[in-house]
């Protein structure tokens, strides 16, 4: 057995988040995830209700891991760069972890049923709310509405840089290919530009 008693639910879950960051949500299943653990195909019932259940606990994890990275990055005197920073780590996670981010924000998990997983996602939110708050000196009123413009201009480069990522060789001379590569290579430059031209 690859868990001792008590932890059982947190081993299914980390088992779950290995089994997805690897394989993707295809084919997953309260019953395979029994499999990989070693453990009864029972077992899993006692802690998770549905296969939706286990999915909502795997993105909580993934918020929590992404919140993690971000909050690694020291607030200094450079509102903008740090913001940058910031950018470039939920990039890289992205990058690093594709399937995970595409379980916590594309497939239709009912958020509303799962308290833990809305919470997660929320203090995720909050750090980059809380950075932008920083950025506009504290005024409230402009943060709220650039924390949404700032998440959606990151996520949408993750998307082209995912993209990319997925290109292979005999596609490499593409404008699309010449364009995404442009991206990743100035980076930073974009994402500085993006922020310091926030209202």
């Amino acid at each position: 057995m690859r868990y001792h008693h008590g932890n059982l639910k947190s081993n299914l879950i980390d088992c779950a988040y290995e089994w997805i960051a690897s394989n993707g949500i295809d084919n997953i299943s309260l019953r395979k995830i029994a499999e990989i653990a070693e453990v009864s195909q029972t077992a899993p019932y006692r802690h998770f209700k549905s296969k939706e259940h286990l999915l909502a606990e795997v993105a909580t994890l993934g918020f929590e891991k992404l919140s993690f990275e971000i909050d690694k990055n020291i607030t200094t005197d450079d509102a903008t760069d740090d913001l940058v920073r910031c950018g470039v780590t939920y990039i890289e996670f992205g990058l690093n972890n594709e399937h995970i981010i595409d379980l916590m924000f594309n497939y239709p998990i009912k958020k509303s049923e799962y308290p833990s997983l809305l919470e997660s996602a929320d203090t995720a939110f909050g750090l980059l709310l809380k950075r932008l708050k920083y950025l506009h000196d504290g005024k409230e009123g402009a943060a709220p509405l650039n924390s949404i413009s700032t998440h959606a201009y990151v996520h949408g480069l993750l998307t082209i840089l995912q993209m990319h990522q997925r290109i292979d060789k005999s596609s490499a001379g593409t404008e699309f290919f010449k364009a995404s590569s442009a991206v990743k290579d100035n980076l930073e430059e974009m994402l500085s530009k993006f922020i310091k031209n926030l209202g």
